[in-house]
């Protein structure tokens, strides 16, 4: 064989072995870089991720936070408009009585004037007539305050029971927070929890107090 041909063939194997070694030797850098920037990217995307979720739950506490300190508001106030209203009714009681009373003694001392001016029998009559009918009016009175107190006691007592976790009756709950001076979105609320809580006797503790801090009770 001619020694040019030779040296031409064993040229072109080590040429195209050098070709073979750098284009692999190329291949494996990209193959290398793209997996770099792949778990660049993938560390990017988690950072990205987490960093939202921790802004999210932030959002989430921050909002649950306010929403619970308007609730507390919310009941101070009920409870504080209900003390006020009570006391305006007692105020108003009071002065209805002292009125009636007045006008009652008004009322016998005109009756007795004028049975003066006929004769003295007649005076004494009158006043007599006067006496009793002031001691029914005050005894008919006296028993319409103890009925109304009686009234009174007895539904508040019936209130206080069914607020109790060991006898609660949601009706009674239901029906006393609809008769209060409560809000209704405030209403709704506190009848939505205690509905919400009442499977569960630590809820429902919960709730029910809750309820009473609204009433003011």
């Amino acid at each position: 064989m001619n020694r040019n041909l030779v040296i031409a063939l064993i040229v072109v194997v080590l040429a195209g072995g050098g070709y073979w070694y750098y284009t692999n030797q190329q291949q494996a850098a990209e193959q290398a870089a793209m997996a770099q920037k792949a778990a660049e990217d993938a560390a990017a995307a988690a950072k990205a991720a987490e960093e939202e979720a921790a802004a999210k739950a932030a959002a989430e506490a921050k909002a649950a936070e306010e929403a619970a300190a308007k609730a507390a508001s919310d009941a101070a106030a009920a409870a504080t408009d209900a003390a006020s209203d009570a006391a305006n009714a007692v105020g108003d009681a009071v002065n209805a009585a002292g009125q009636a009373a007045s006008d009652a003694t008004a009322a016998a001392t005109d009756a007795a004037s004028d049975a003066a001016a006929a004769t003295s029998e007649a005076v004494g009559d009158a006043a007599t007539a006067a006496g009793e009918a002031a001691d029914s009016a005050m005894e008919a009175a006296g028993d319409a305050a103890d009925a109304a107190g009686t009234m009174a006691s007895d539904a508040a007592d019936s209130v206080a029971a069914a607020l109790d976790p060991a006898t609660f009756d949601m009706t009674t709950v239901e029906t006393a927070i609809d008769n209060s001076t409560l809000a209704e979105d405030t209403k709704a609320t506190l009848k939505a929890t205690v509905e919400a809580a009442k499977d569960s006797p630590e809820a429902l503790a919960a709730a029910l107090q809750q309820v009473k801090a609204a009433l003011g009770m």
